[in-house]
């Protein structure tokens, strides 16, 4: 009983120095002592960075300087960095911790960034928000209160006196088309002050593209594109437009890079979801990383008579995004299953370990899986409930309707 309550006190005495504290003891609220020098802009989207702005009228060296995410791993500016009178430096932010390259990176979900001088001195702090690709957070003008999402990173440059309109996401519906089926893009932006105009621009089957305006209708600007009578490929790309002139793109770098759709009419393949495992502490284990390390997996079985290369397929844990993970092509010595065999993708989240580990992992609470052909649409898919450590779940014999537990499990095998 005594220890009891001494664990009570302990934890009662820990509640209230959290409470005093801050959830996060490294969230660091001291008030900022401004020098002139200004954290500008941030880019948290593919290869991270921080834009340090001069706004006095000389030149400043910053050897020295500390810039960091969490106070237990601050990054030292190196000596005689200077940065000019009205001028900017760039800090990548790419976890090599050497040069102008600090040793952390930034999250796309958003974090708060810290900028000490050489004394320890905090002059500059910066929350940002959400940042989805193509999107920067920056001070508009430089150096300035006023911060904003902007659709066109400006690295090493200035900011202007005005952003450009952002777009936030692009949905369309329906999500897999079909022959004859008119489809709706939909988008929202992340401000509307100042916004001229939005468009879309989109071809079939890689002819000259048409624009079309879209219009705002129940808080979502919206434009509909035409139905195909053919099979092929529709591409497309949305455009923001300022009265400043300054226009953004979904896809950032559209039209280099565009969204698009299949109109398909394949047949679709003989393949199963036949077994997973989505709580694996012990069982199964996966080499591909040199060590063992027990991550979700899924067995796809080819109950056809001929072989499939799923190269080009998807897998996904959400039957509302088939698109989740395309497995690569061109690697059909992996991706292909030859007619009565099995094929194991680990649902580990860690893609560039090989085509056949996906980016997410499984749900051991419940959740989709499923194998969606190159268009999109459902070749099968399974909910599922909670499950147990390094027990399966699979068909009770190969393609069968009927589903068990296996607490011997078959990852890449019968499981007759």
């Amino acid at each position: 009983m005594k220890r009891l309550l001494k664990v009570i006190c302990l934890v009662g005495v820990c509640g209230c120095l959290l409470y005093l504290t801050g959830c996060d003891p490294l969230e660091d609220e001291r008030p900022v002592q401004a020098e002139g020098l200004h954290i500008n802009e941030v880019y948290a989207s593919g290869e991270d960075w921080i834009e340090l702005y001069n706004d006095l009228e000389t030149s400043k060296n910053i050897g020295g300087y500390f810039i960091y995410d969490k106070a237990s791993s601050k990054y030292t500016i190196p000596a005689g960095t200077t940065i000019q009178a009205k001028g900017f430096l760039i800090l990548v932010c790419n976890d090599l911790g050497v040069g102008l390259n600090t040793n952390f990176k930034l999250s796309s979900t958003g974090e708060t960034v810290y900028l000490e001088n050489s004394s320890g001195t905090l002059i500059d702090r910066v929350e940002f928000p959400e940042l989805s690709g193509g999107q920067s957070y920056g001070r508009y003008p430089d150096g300035s209160a006023s911060m904003a999402i902007s659709g066109t990173p400006t690295r090493g440059t200035s900011n202007g006196g005005s952003l450009t309109p952002a777009i936030l996401s692009a949905t369309r519906q329906p999500i897999v088309p079909g022959l004859n089926e008119s489809v709706t893009i939909s988008c929202t932006l992340v401000s509307t002050q100042g916004l001229a105009a939005v468009k879309i621009y989109y071809r079939f089957n890689g002819g000259t593209y048409a624009s079309a305006a879209m219009t705002l209708q129940g808080g979502f600007y919206k434009a509909t594109l035409p139905a195909q009578a053919t099979t092929g490929k529709v591409e497309y790309y949305l455009e923001a437009e300022g009265t400043n002139g300054l226009k953004s793109y979904e896809p950032a770098t559209a039209p280099n890079k565009v969204l698009s759709y299949l109109l398909n009419t394949d047949p679709l393949p003989n393949l199963f979801i036949n077994e997973f495992m989505a709580a694996n502490t012990s069982c199964c284990p996966d080499n591909s990383s040199g060590t063992a390390a027990y991550d979700d997996w899924i067995e796809i079985y080819n109950a056809g008579a001929v072989a499939v290369n799923i190269g080009g397929m998807y897998v996904s844990d959400n039957k509302a995004n088939p698109f989740k993970y395309k497995i690569p092509e061109g690697q059909p010595a992996l991706t292909t299953i030859p007619p009565g065999g099995f094929l194991l993708i680990w649902a580990d989240n860690e893609p560039e370990q090989g085509a056949l580990h996906a980016d997410f992992n499984l749900n051991a609470a419940g959740e989709d899986v499923g194998i969606y052909y190159i268009d999109g649409r459902t070749i099968n898919e399974y909910t599922f409930g909670a499950q147990t450590p390094n027990v399966s779940w699979g068909r009770t014999t190969n393609g069968a309707s009927t589903w068990k537990a296996f607490t011997t499990p078959t990852p890449g095998q019968s499981n007759n």
